[in-house]
C-alpha cells in the first residue's frame, strides 16, 4: 500500500479502491495516465499483473481536449500498427496524451505530447517506434472481401458507361474543365494541347473518342494511333 501511495503523490486528482481483483487507481485526469504507467514499471513480485479499465466518457473541461487528441491518434494508425519489441509483437496501440513541463525562458508553456502505449502482458509499456515498425507492410486484402467492402457495385453487373458522348457542346465542356499541365493518361500528353486547339481539330477529337467509346477502334497504349476493332 506504500508503494502505491508514493507512486501516486504527484498526481493531482485520483481515487484508490481495494477489491477482490487488486488494487484500482481511478484518475480523473487523462494526461495523468502516462506518468502513472512510468511510474509504475518497478513493481513488487507479489503485485501481479497490471491492467487498464476504460472509461468512455463523457469527458469534460481538459478532458475533452486530450479526448479529441485521442480520438484524432487513434484514426491515423496503420491498419496493422504493431508493437516494435520483439518480445512482445500485440497489435492495437493505445494513445495517451501527456504534459510535460518546461523549465527553459524559451518556451515556459507546457508541452502537450502523445504516446504509444502497448498493453500486452510482456511489455505494458510505451512503444519506442510509435507503432511504426510496420508501416511500410501490406497484407492479404482477404479481410476486406470478408468485410463485403467490394460487394456494392457503382455499375451494375452487364451495364456499361461506354456510351458516345451525344453532342460537341458537352464535349467542348469536358475539355475545358480538364486541369492545366495535367496529361489525362500514361501519354503524356498534356491537356492544354486539346485546350487551346482550334474548333476544327477539336471535333474531330469529338468524333474520334465517339468511335472508341462504342468500340469501333481500340486505344492502344504506345501506339500513336487507334487502330478499328474487328
Amino acid at each position: 500500500m506504500s508503494w502505491i501511495k508514493e507512486c501516486t503523490k504527484n498526481l493531482r486528482t485520483h481515487s484508490l479502491k481495494l477489491s477482490q481483483q487488486g488494487m484500482e487507481i481511478r484518475l480523473e485526469t487523462l494526461t495523468d495516465m502516462p506518468p502513472l504507467i512510468q511510474v509504475t514499471q518497478n513493481s513488487p513480485p507479489d503485485l501481479g499483473t497490471r491492467s487498464l479499465i476504460y472509461d468512455i466518457g463523457p469527458w469534460k473541461g481538459e478532458n475533452s481536449l486530450t479526448g479529441i487528441e485521442i480520438f484524432f491518434q487513434q484514426n491515423t494508425y496503420h491498419p496493422f500498427a504493431t508493437c516494435g519489441h520483439v518480445e512482445c509483437g500485440k497489435m492495437g496501440p493505445i494513445p495517451m496524451s501527456y504534459i510535460t513541463d518546461n523549465a527553459s525562458s524559451e518556451q515556459p508553456l507546457p508541452t502537450r505530447s502523445i504516446g504509444h502505449f502497448c498493453e500486452g502482458e510482456t511489455c505494458f509499456s510505451t512503444d519506442p517506434t510509435n507503432f511504426r515498425s510496420t508501416r511500410h507492410l501490406t497484407r492479404d486484402r482477404i479481410f476486406l472481401h470478408k468485410a463485403g467492402i467490394f460487394d456494392f457495385r457503382t455499375i451494375a453487373s452487364g451495364e456499361t458507361i461506354r456510351e458516345p458522348v451525344t453532342n460537341f457542346r458537352e464535349f467542348s465542356q469536358f475539355i475545358s474543365r480538364m486541369p492545366f499541365h495535367k496529361a489525362p493518361a500514361f501519354s503524356a500528353v498534356l491537356a492544354d494541347l486539346f485546350k487551346q486547339a482550334p474548333a476544327p481539330f477539336q471535333r474531330r477529337i469529338h468524333l474520334l473518342v465517339n468511335e472508341i467509346l462504342v468500340g469501333n477502334m481500340i486505344a492502344t497504349y504506345g501506339e500513336s494511333n487507334p487502330h478499328p476493332q474487328g
